[in-house]
């Protein structure tokens, strides 16, 4: 199959039909309905089933389909990365940072760095993780901000940061200075809360933790985000656990904020190429970061 086939093949397979394929691809249809012949000429055998609602995937289509995908998000890598190599005079310092970091710590690093370099324009992209290593990787990051500790093929990692989970619940009339002693893993086991989201790098190491209980069972509500938790919370749909950098800038007046014990600790790391690291002002962004995260801690 030639490159041509695939983005065609791929196309077809997640829309299901000729036509909308082709607007996926801002192609006409006929164009779709050619290439589409072309490959099962070259191939020697049908890849979809003709019928009056679409196309259906012959057997032979859903075995090419896992590997054609994955060679088509490799062309688009490719095509991503030569896209940000190109430049066009307006040089910015490109940041990529996980949500929950990217308000009041975010800030104070901005604030920081924009005493000490003014003239620098700096571009802000709020993304998860995984996305965050995706887009340094491919240099459309000069600088990644995330959860974890990361080893990746292609950038450097190190950590900035080193926070801990909380545990966070709306204060009522009957709260006392007892309701903020340390909360024991058993106890969150026990207890109905809006839980950090399973594929997010602390919600994992969370889950394990909990899972360790007899009396877990899988929380009823969770949150993609800290904020989004937080929220949450606040509108009473019980209490939630965020890292700690979160719960420093949380109101105060509203919630009764609880370490977990034993403490689970949230490494925070900053994620680069070594060109993104020649960039004017990067030293000076990633102290400035590292000094808003104390802040925070602090």
């Amino acid at each position: 199959m030639k490159l041509k086939h695939i983005e065609v093949f791929n196309a077809i397979m997640l829309s299901g039909s000729v036509s909308a394929a082709a607007r996926i691809l801002n192609v006409t249809q006929p164009a779709v309905t050619q290439t589409l012949k072309h490959a099962e000429q070259q191939l020697g055998y049908a890849l979809f089933f003709r019928e009056k609602n679409g196309l259906r995937p012959t057997p032979e289509a859903r075995h090419l389909y896992p590997r054609s995908k994955k060679i088509f998000e490799q062309v688009d890598e490719l095509r991503r990365l030569a896209q940000s190599l190109k430049t066009d005079g307006a040089s910015q310092f490109r940041v990529g940072i996980v949500p929950s970091l990217s308000t009041k710590c975010l800030s104070l690093a901005l604030s920081l760095f924009k005493a000490r370099h003014p003239e620098v324009a700096v571009s802000i992209k709020v993304l998860h993780s995984d996305d965050i290593l995706r887009a340094v990787a491919l240099q459309e990051c000069d600088l990644g901000i995330a959860y974890g500790e990361f080893d990746f093929p292609s950038v450097d990692a190190e950590v900035v940061g080193v926070g801990h989970l909380v545990w966070v619940q709306k204060k009522d009339a009957g709260t006392t200075d007892a309701d903020t002693s340390d909360i024991a893993i058993a106890d969150i086991a026990a207890t109905d809360f809006i839980g950090i989201d399973k594929d997010d790098p602390v919600g994992k190491v969370l889950l394990g933790h909990l899972s360790e209980s007899a009396v877990f069972t899988q929380t009823r509500l969770s949150a993609q985000t800290y904020q989004s938790a937080l929220l949450l919370t606040l509108d009473g749909f019980g209490p939630c656990i965020v890292d700690s950098f979160t719960a420093q800038f949380a109101d105060p007046e509203a919630l009764v904020f609880r370490d977990v014990s034993p403490r689970i600790p949230v490494a925070v790391s900053a994620i680069s190429t070594a060109e993104g690291r020649q960039l004017q002002g990067f030293d000076d962004f990633l102290v400035a970061f590292r000094t808003s995260l104390g802040q925070a801690e602090s």
